[in-house]
């Protein structure tokens, strides 16, 4: 009898481990999907609890789901719709002889700066005839040749982006009934999957409000201030910058030093200076203040850890590893610590002196 029990536990282990891998393989498509519809329901948890107060699940998470789609699709029509103005703008200004004469910094004139300084170092090194412009376009052309791919690259991120948006909406919905189930789930007792849960929800919270957000407010203020100072192209010089202040150890100096230098090479001192005291004093700020006290609040890692959690992410998983990185690296460590302490467990009972009968 015994062994007939232990035979249809190990076929059925067996078969569960089979059908997960199925479900994997049939879901692995939708990965994405599933990564930003739960990061997404965690980010905007705290909009909807407060809205189910007064609305029942289904309208809280409608209404929820309608605030995420706003805040996310407002901004990125706005940025595409001007960054396609740039772009258009600093491919006339390539193509043209003459600098522009409407900014302080012509992207011509920038250009053949470049040339000028590469130029003798090139032929130093026995390239004759060195362009740099010549060698920015057909840089771009073979861009051009994949816009098919590139299309097609965009027409399943806006289905990857619609399956996110419907397992927020069901997500929300139905979270209090799948916190049980997902309690059960993780082999722990249930205070530390409680905290394990908590440390997840905290980890997504500091990833976003520590470094999205963070790198968004220093890429408004270097564009307002190239704005402001009429240099061009200052919507995608501001987009290049939250780009790079998402990447711990680069940030905005990479774009508003050399601009201050070139400033300053051209005459343009006070211009140099306000960019410089803007770099310093506002955007160096908020880097070295507002994001450690969002991200120490909340998630206890090590900076190193967290760039590597960050930049790994990003190379293996896509946008998405920007949350996804550190979360996997949370799990992970909880997870040592949970064996660390099992083996201590395991050694002090040990130890521990046989009690007399």
């Amino acid at each position: 009898m015994y062994t007939v029990q232990r035979y249809r536990r190990v076929v059925f282990a067996i078969t569960c481990g089979l059908l997960a891998i199925a479900a994997v393989y049939v879901l692995a498509p939708f990965w994405r999907a599933f990564a930003w519809g739960i990061a997404l329901a965690i980010l905007v948890y705290p909009i909807h609890t407060r809205l189910n107060r007064r609305f029942s699940d289904s309208v809280a998470a409608g209404i929820t789901t309608a605030l995420a789609l706003l805040f996310i699709i407002g901004p990125l029509a706005l940025i595409v719709v001007g960054l396609f103005a740039e772009v258009n703008s600093v491919l006339a200004k390539l193509h043209a002889d003459a600098p522009d004469g409407g900014g302080l910094i012509s992207i011509a004139g920038l250009i053949q700066e470049a040339n000028n300084l590469i130029a003798p170092i090139a032929q130093q090194a026995g390239i004759e005839g060195f362009d740099l412009k010549e060698y920015i376009s057909q840089s771009i052309q073979p861009a051009l040749g994949e816009a098919p791919l590139i299309l097609q690259r965009v027409f399943f991120g806006i289905i990857t982006f619609t399956f996110a948006l419907l397992l927020l909406f069901f997500t929300l919905r139905d979270s209090h009934r799948l916190r049980e189930p997902a309690l059960d789930l993780i082999p722990l007792p249930t205070e530390e999957s409680e905290a394990a849960i908590k440390s997840i929800y905290d980890t997504v919270h500091a990833t976003f409000y520590g470094i999205v957000l963070v790198a968004l407010a220093q890429g408004v203020v270097l564009g307002v201030t190239f704005w402001i100072l009429g240099l061009p192209s200052p919507l995608l010089w501001g987009m290049a910058s939250v780009v790079l202040c998402t990447i711990p150890f680069a940030g905005a100096p990479i774009i508003w030093v050399p601009t201050a230098l070139v400033l300053a090479y051209q005459g343009e001192w006070g211009k140099g200076i306000a960019i410089a005291l803007v770099g310093v004093l506002i955007i160096g700020l908020i880097d070295n203040i507002f994001r450690p006290i969002i991200i120490g609040a909340r998630m206890n890692l090590h900076p190193i850890a967290v760039f590597f959690s960050l930049v790994g992410g990003i190379l293996t998983l896509g946008p998405v590893g920007l949350l996804i990185g550190p979360v996997l690296l949370i799990v992970a460590l909880g997870a040592i610590q949970v064996l660390r302490q099992m083996a201590r467990s395991e050694i002090e009972e040990g130890t521990r002196p046989a009690q007399p009968p």
